[in-house]
């Protein structure tokens, strides 16, 4: 394949890429706003998570401190019926069974200053970030749903020649050299529909700026692919186009 006919289905496909990008800015910032909703969606839930798992943590340890306040209350009711039963008949007995009393009633105290003083100020702000993300998340979800909706319906406008225009597309890329397109992807990653720049009168129409008299006339022989100096575009002659 010569270079002028690669160049021409590189054109052709610039057109087609050019119509389409007219379709899709019919959409407004729609897209781009859905986009943005949807990270920030992404990033509430991620805190969201973070909180519930700071929770489940918490409740593990007023668990675990509530089974440890169980067992010691327990053990106090059982010392405590010993000692009121009679059945200490020592001193000692019953100095080592009030001793165990007044220790499992310590610890119980020291147990829950802990839950108070370590953890309830912490889950109750926890508990009160989450009920704002929450609500800030349902809110996000609500807007991110009506401009879903509504990019449906702007979709449905344009669906039939979006499918027709995208069909060309295929169809010119089937004909295309993969090096050329993969080097004209990269272009249009940049100036999406402006990839290629047609020549005229010494001048790149992508950036308006001039072009070398000399390179003007080999761009016209088509030899070789060009790219403007200036803004990166692939340069077609427009003399190759209208001929």
């Amino acid at each position: 394949m010569s270079v002028k006919e690669r160049l021409l289905l590189l054109y052709k496909l610039n057109k087609v890429d050019k119509e389409l990008n007219e379709l899709y800015s019919l959409r407004g910032d729609i897209p781009k706003k859905i986009e943005e909703l949807n990270e920030k969606k992404g990033e509430l839930e991620e805190r969201i998570n973070d909180i519930q798992t700071g929770l489940d943590q918490i409740e593990g340890v007023e668990k675990e401190i509530q089974n440890d306040n169980d067992a010691l209350l327990e053990r106090i009711e059982k010392n405590d019926e010993l000692l009121r039963s009679g059945s200490v008949k020592t001193n000692k007995e019953y100095d080592a069974l009030a001793k165990e009393i007044e220790d499992a009633k310590t610890k119980i105290s020291y147990n829950e200053k802990m839950l108070k003083e370590e953890y309830l100020g912490k889950k109750e702000q926890l508990t009160a970030e989450m009920e704002s993300l929450n609500k800030e998340l349902a809110d996000i979800l609500s807007e991110l749903e009506l401009n879903q909706k509504e990019l449906v319906e702007l979709s449905k406008q344009t669906e039939e020649e979006e499918k027709e225009l995208k069909n060309q597309r295929e169809e010119i890329i089937s004909k295309i050299e993969p090096e050329d397109i993969e080097h004209y992807e990269r272009k249009n990653k940049v100036f999406y529909g402006e990839a290629v720049a047609v020549v005229r009168k010494g001048s790149c129409l992508g950036c308006y700026s001039s072009i070398p008299p000399q390179k003007s006339i080999e761009i016209r022989m088509a030899e070789r692919v060009f790219t403007c100096e200036s803004c990166g575009r692939i340069l077609i002659a427009e003399e190759l186009i209208t001929a």
